[in-house]
């Protein structure tokens, strides 16, 4: 009889919103700090794929990019809300924050631009990454 062991990694964010690049980056590292980088790097990527679409006015894949964007935020969060220890603020964080704050700008900007019928996944992102920005905040002006 065989058995089979079936190795999982165990990643803070769930694998499917990460491409293979980040997956592997984040599964070596071990700091916090290094993973907000990764994070920010999967939110840009996100964030281009969608305005690029946009431009071109190929809106069938916009729900599930923002579906999964939305799911890298929240799964973020988390691990930084877990993990971040530092008395001192976390530069990585902070520039994580101030590309949340002017995506969300830039993504009200493309929300006009799409079909009415998917305007609710736009609003639905929207709120998400704003609730995800608030709480980076509170985290880095906590006292």
């Amino acid at each position: 009889m065989a058995l089979i062991v079936l190795l999982q990694t165990d990643l803070p964010v769930p694998a499917e919103v990460l491409d293979p690049g980040e997956r592997a980056r984040i599964e070596k590292k071990k700091d916090i700090e290094d993973r907000i980088k990764i994070y920010r790097s999967a939110s840009i990527r996100y964030q281009k794929a969608v305005e690029s679409a946009a431009s071109k006015d190929e809106f069938d894949a916009m729900p599930e990019n923002l579906k999964l964007w939305g799911t890298l935020l929240s799964s973020s969060l988390k691990d930084i809300e877990a993990n971040l220890k530092k008395k001192k603020k976390s530069r990585a964080l902070i520039n994580y924050e101030i590309h949340l704050r002017k995506t969300i700008g830039d993504m009200q900007k493309v929300r006009i631009k799409v079909p009415a019928d998917q305007q609710d996944s736009f609003d639905s992102w929207i709120s998400e990454a704003e609730e995800v920005r608030k709480r980076i905040v509170e985290i880095l002006f906590q006292s």
